[in-house]
């Protein structure tokens, strides 16, 4: 199957087997035994053949027939930074919720001391976009 899919997806980006042998920088013979199926690509090729032609790689190699983008849009590489920023936060949240009151003073007046310095410096981060919801299991 990869190599239908391989033959498949040069042909409709536009590569003949000596383009894309050299785009890769391996022969055309190589090219025409992955094709027939006498060869496979390195791990690397076939991530470079995933980017190249804006594919899945499970896809190429015929364990999928979804062809969508292995790129990530900029909508959901934003998603994947809230959802890292979201279990950070979580993660000091608790933390702070698990030290004792001195803990508590301390950290508080930190935040404090250094959300003023900031202030002051015209370096402080723009929050107001930010809504946070705190729910408690018992």
């Amino acid at each position: 199957m990869f190599g239908t899919r391989l033959k498949e997806l040069r042909k409709k980006n536009g590569y003949t087997q000596v383009t894309l042998a050299e785009k890769l920088g391996v022969s055309k013979g190589t090219i025409a035994m992955w094709e027939v199926g006498k060869r496979k690509p390195d791990f690397e090729t076939l991530c470079t053949l995933s980017e190249l032609f804006d594919v899945r790689t499970d896809y190429i190699l015929g364990q999928s027939d979804d062809a969508s983008s292995a790129t990530l849009s900029a909508e959901a590489i934003e998603k994947l930074g809230k959802w890292s920023t979201e279990d950070e936060l979580m993660d000091l949240f608790k933390l702070y919720l698990s030290i004792d009151d001195y803990g508590k003073q301390t950290v508080d007046y930190l935040i404090k001391t250094e959300a003023e310095r900031c202030r002051n410096q015209g370096t402080s981060e723009d929050v107001s976009g930010i809504d946070i919801m705190v729910t408690f299991r018992s």
